[in-house]
């Protein structure tokens, strides 16, 4: 089934679609749900310097009898109160609490490298629309371009004016570019359900839309250094990797602090009633209150507080490396990506040139079709070199705006403001016409 351009459709802006798709990224929904529980780790970190206090209560009851006469004594007492603890020396809270800190950090870092990661997958899911609807524009226009060359090289045919040899290669060429077309539409469809399922709806009125050549991706500033420091300061993914690693350096202290001794303060107050013992006839009630201070000096553990630092210090020295590893691997993405925005950049000044010479290439070979100096297949190479080098040029456009994107992200540089711009720059975009097909002079003579 062919793809048919819709009617005029009120477009929904890219931000609108951006914050639609963020409502229902799996990934997204995950690091804020990390987040949450990140938060909370914190909470439970503060309150380990704080008391905790307990309610306690016991109710038993027995039966007791004594010789020589065995009566049974019926004997039920209760006790219940509250204890209080507060910690006064127990050194492994503060790396806790430092720990919990960087979880945090490093959650808020992966949630915002998912949002960028999803505004990415939206902007490249969009422009791979476009790119798909422009093939078929351009593959529509070489359709009636074929097909008018190839009518034109029947009525020659017809007159005489030239052999079957013509008729046969437009034909050849008419029969591919339908092909092609139908290829693009299926693959303009696939295009458009990736962007359906990355908003969770249908979104209309896209196809209708596309970028021109009245405005490239202006890299600012044009120095690979700058950028290079704004990613080693801003980047969200080599972040996350930074807070991993304070939270491996705060777990080693932890572990260590296992050698250490601990103090607390504790307060019971507790109250008690019976109706009396196996040694006394009579009931008592009463209460008591006791303060404490337990100290606890770990002297030997079989080496397992030292198994731990050694755990411990071990995962900090792959959270490291992990860090070496994000920060190099960041600066080679930065290069490709600075590269590949810079190139296609030129490409796309390139194509439109090229676009130009080819337009003008058609018109020549046409004229010389018509008053017999060149055949038919010449014909039909300058119009298919004309619109590849349209396609191409619509491609080199997309791909300089997605690495401008990318490049713009891996800097920790790209926002909301950055998508509300590029949409601003996407116009309706028109059915390119082919020129009509001319008829030889001798044609017209007829």
């Amino acid at each position: 089934m062919l793809w048919v351009l819709p009617v005029a459709v009120v477009a929904q802006p890219l931000p609108q679609l951006y914050r639609l798709a963020l409502a229902v990224d799996p990934a997204v929904a995950g690091a804020q749900a990390q987040v949450r529980a990140a938060e909370q780790r914190v909470v439970q970190a503060r309150a380990a310097f704080g008391p905790t206090v307990a309610l306690t209560g016991t109710k038993s009851r027995g039966n007791y009898r004594e010789a020589p006469e065995y009566d049974e004594r019926n004997l039920e007492s209760k006790q219940y109160g509250a204890q209080l603890t507060q910690p006064l020396k127990r050194d492994a809270l503060y790396p806790s609490l430092a720990q919990a800190h960087a979880q945090l950090e490093q959650a808020q870092a992966q949630l915002q490298q998912a949002e960028t990661d999803a505004m990415q997958r939206l902007v490249e899911a969009c422009f791979g629309v476009l790119k798909a609807r422009d093939e078929v524009v351009f593959l529509q226009a070489q359709r009636v371009a074929t097909s008018e060359q190839l009518a034109s090289a029947q009525r020659s045919f017809q007159v005489g004016t030239v052999s079957v040899t013509d008729v046969r290669e437009a034909q050849a060429k008419a029969d591919t570019v339908a092909a092609q077309l139908v290829a693009a539409s299926y693959e303009l469809d696939l295009r458009q359900q990736i962007v359906d399922e990355l908003v969770g709806q249908r979104v209309d009125g896209l196809v209708e839309r596309g970028l021109t050549g009245e405005r490239l991706p202006a890299v600012e500033p044009l120095s690979l250094p700058a950028w290079i420091a704004d990613a080693q300061a801003y980047n969200a993914q080599l972040e996350a990797a930074r807070q991993a690693l304070e939270a491996g350096d705060a777990e080693v202290r932890k572990a260590w602090y296992g050698h250490a001794p601990t103090a607390d303060l504790n307060y019971s107050y507790m109250r008690n009633k019976d109706n009396g013992s196996p040694t006394t006839l009579f009931g008592r009630k009463g209460h008591h209150t006791q303060v404490s201070v337990n100290v606890n000096i770990p002297l030997f553990a079989s080496f397992a507080t030292h198994a731990k630092v050694r755990e411990a210090a071990a995962l900090r020295d792959k959270a490291r490396s992990d860090v070496d590893a994000a920060r190099r691997q960041l600066g080679l993405d930065l290069r490709e990506a600075f590269s590949a925005t810079l190139s296609a950049a030129s490409q796309a000044r390139g194509f439109e040139a090229a676009v130009q010479s080819n337009e003008t290439a058609v018109r020549a070979n046409r004229r010389g079709y018509a008053v017999g100096m060149r055949v038919n297949s010449e014909v039909l190479e300058a119009q298919t070199r004309l619109f590849e080098a349209r396609r191409d040029l619509s491609r080199a456009r997309y791909d300089a705006w997605t690495q401008y994107l990318k490049l713009k992200a891996m800097a920790g540089r790209l926002s909301e403001i950055d998508l509300a711009e590029l949409d601003g720059l996407l116009v309706v975009v028109p059915l390119l016409t082919p020129p009509d097909a001319p008829v030889r002079a001798k044609e017209g003579r007829q």
